[in-house]
This record gives structure tokens, sequence and C-alpha cells, in this order.
């Protein structure tokens, strides 16, 4: 079973392909345009591979750069559309999550930035993730009832400093962003959730559909 995972939130795209449970092309590895027809097409040759042997996309819904995540999110509905294949939507916030929490075995929280001095922030908890639009003032308030937690994201530095968190255990995991590869490494675990397919789209997420 080949799956194809693409990460739209961090400052490049990137494209994985996935065999059971194994990553067997990762587009981190290749010098190539940074458009994802591009990409797709050089990870099918590169690995033999059809885009009839894909039968699921997982796709990072953000947040991240607006304009980059609604392009990375139409490029996995239009494939989807065109060859009937499920799209499973992860937002960027639970791939951090997966990622520093199987490392660090904590709950993590993740922020990106945003304008007007705003981030989103999400919590990623026991396999569940809460995002929010505000401030990172508002992390003690999210995080009252933990005893610590793993950073990620731009402002790890700004949140281990905040004077209300002082008594929390903060672990910085020097992470911007989640390894795309587990997409592909951890097929079963965002595959669990159903998947998308024509009539319904995956959204991206932005601080009006939180």
């Amino acid at each position: 079973m080949l799956t194809l995972g693409i990460s739209t939130s961090s400052g490049q795209f990137a494209l994985v392909l996935g065999e059971d449970g194994k990553t067997i092309y990762n587009s981190k590895e290749f010098e190539i345009n940074n458009e994802l027809d591009d990409m797709l097409q050089n990870a099918l040759s590169s690995c033999g591979k059809e885009v009839k042997d894909i039968n699921g996309i997982i796709v990072d819904i953000g947040p991240g750069g607006t304009s980059r995540v609604r392009t990375g999110v139409a490029f996995a509905n239009s494939l989807s559309f065109a060859s009937g294949i499920p799209v499973y939507p992860v937002s960027s916030m639970e791939l951090a999550g997966v990622d520093a929490g199987s490392k660090y075995n904590v709950p993590v929280i993740a922020t990106v930035k945003s304008i007007k001095g705003n981030a989103y922030i999400g919590l990623y908890n026991k396999g569940q993730v809460t995002i929010k639009y505000g401030p990172i003032e508002e992390i003690p308030l999210m995080t009252e009832d933990l005893d610590g937690f793993a950073v990620v994201g731009f402002h790890r530095e700004a949140i281990i400093n905040l004077p209300s968190l002082k008594n929390k255990n903060i672990v910085d995991t020097e992470m911007l962003y989640g390894d795309v590869s587990l997409f592909t490494e951890k097929t079963e675990l965002f595959k669990k959730r159903e998947g998308i397919i024509f009539p319904y789209f995956a959204q991206p997420i932005t601080e009006n559909t939180i």
C-alpha cells in the first residue's frame, strides 16, 4: 500500500512516499523545483510507481503560511478528485505533537507565527490536539493542569521565559516543525480517522476556522 504525505506548513513544501510503514521517498533528499506536481512526478519515477498505486493522501492542513497551506491542500484535493484517492487531513500541530511527544514522552505545545502579535497555539496531549489563535500569553491557561511540556515552533524561547510558567518543567525540542516522514512511518495512526473523498474536501486551518 503506497501512501503519499504532503507537508505544507514549513518554509517549503515537503513530500514523502511510504510503503508498509517505511519511507521510500523524501523530497528533502532531492534538489528539485519546489512545485508539488514536479515533486510528485519525481517521487513516483524515482520509486517506479504510478499515481494509481497511491491508496491514501495524508496532508498537513496547517496552520502555517496561509498561501502555501491553501496551495498544498488544494493540490491534495485535486489529486483526490481526479484519482478517487481518500485524503486524511492532519494539522501541523498534531504532526509536531506526535514527533516531539514520541521523543520526550510529555505533552507538546506547538506554535506558528501569525500577524499582529498573535500565534496559532496547539496543545498535543494523550493523542488529542487543541488549537487556539491568540497571544502566547494564553499558554499558561492552556497548560495549568500540566507539570510540564515540550515546546515546538517559533516561540520556544519566549514561552520558556514566561514568568507565569517558571514552575513548569519545559523541554526545548529545538524543533520548528514536525517531521513529514512520520506521515509514512506512522501511517496507521493518521489513517485511523475517516478519509475524505469527493464531494467532500479537506479544509485548511486558518484563524477563521478554529
